[in-house]
């Protein structure tokens, strides 16, 4: 009886050995399985992080062109005017900007853009410019010096190089600006002074040159690294400032991505193009008949837009 009960205590030994071994195998062979797929299987899976590294690819609905107004104050050298053209097909962003003084002619009559502000407001400067420069604008976009600092804020500061003494006190506020020759570095405030000095003795032309260049070099300098993420937040901020423009939430829906695309580029995004021209006999600053011709070029315009 004792040698029958051994017997039986043995085959069930037995049997649960031969089951942990059969179950240990089958899930070693399923982890190894989960671990190490087959090789079709293996193939399937390298193929998407291909795809997915192409990326966002801009198309040319995504290349516009914008009018931005600064009015600072109500006289002439206290307004700026700067035509940007994103070319979100080609990573970059072209900065024109225009002498307030600049010849335009609407509906027969020449005046300078200035003027047909002052006169009729922001949708007529657009036409102004348009006339002009034979350019199409898509947007508008007018800033005073509230929706200025938010702007600049967005880029922080550069450092600029101050060509000869500025001194200047402001009429109308009692506001003075003392700047000394040489470098200084600008916030928003110092950038509004220099934008809108009124005594640069070369006029207009200088001054819508010194626009470009720490427009450009505002961009250049600050839109780096982790901007790109940010766009989102900045584009927030600026359009919920006291701002006049024609750019809605849809539109920036429709080319959000082709900002952050432009802005995700590691090679300086903003190239500057300086007006050329000369003063006519009404003392307007006429642009170069030439100059005019090559804006196309300039700002990477399509056939259809010309």
């Amino acid at each position: 009886m004792a040698k029958k009960s051994s017997k039986i205590a043995l085959t069930y030994f037995i049997t649960i050995i031969v089951t942990f071994i059969v179950i240990g195998g089958l899930g070693y062979m399923l982890l190894q399985y989960l671990q190490n797929p087959t090789e079709k299987d293996a193939e399937e899976v390298s193929i998407m992080p291909i795809d997915n590294q192409q990326g966002y690819v801009p198309a040319e609905k995504n290349n516009v062109s914008t009018l931005f107004i600064f009015d600072s104050e109500k006289r002439l050298s206290g307004t700026c005017f700067m035509l940007v053209r994103a070319v979100a097909t080609e990573r970059k962003l072209v900065i024109m900007p225009l002498p307030a003084d600049t010849a335009a002619t609407l509906d027969g009559s020449e005046n300078s853009l200035y003027e047909f502000y002052r006169l009729s407001g922001t949708q007529k400067a657009v036409s102004a410019v348009e006339s002009c420069t034979g350019t199409k604008i898509d947007y508008y976009m007018k800033l005073n010096n509230e929706s200025f600092t938010s702007l600049v804020a967005v880029f922080g500061g550069i450092d600029v190089n101050i060509p000869y003494n500025l001194i200047y006190t402001n009429p109308d506020t009692g506001e003075e600006t003392i700047y000394r020759e040489g470098s200084t570095y600008a916030d928003y405030n110092v950038l509004r002074k220099i934008l809108t000095y009124p005594l640069y003795t070369a006029g207009e032309e200088y001054r819508a040159k010194i626009l470009g260049v720490t427009a450009s070099d505002l961009i250049n300098k600050n839109v780096t690294g982790s901007f790109s993420s940010h766009v989102d937040d900045y584009f927030s901020t600026v359009i919920n400032s006291p701002v006049e423009t024609n750019f809605t939430a849809y539109d920036y829906e429709e080319h959000s991505e082709a900002l952050k695309y432009i802005a995700s580029s590691n090679e300086r995004i903003a190239q500057l193009v300086t007006v050329t021209g000369a003063y006519n006999d009404n003392n307007f600053f006429e642009l170069d008949a030439n100059f005019v011709r090559a804006i196309p070029e300039w700002l990477s315009l399509n056939n259809t837009e010309e």
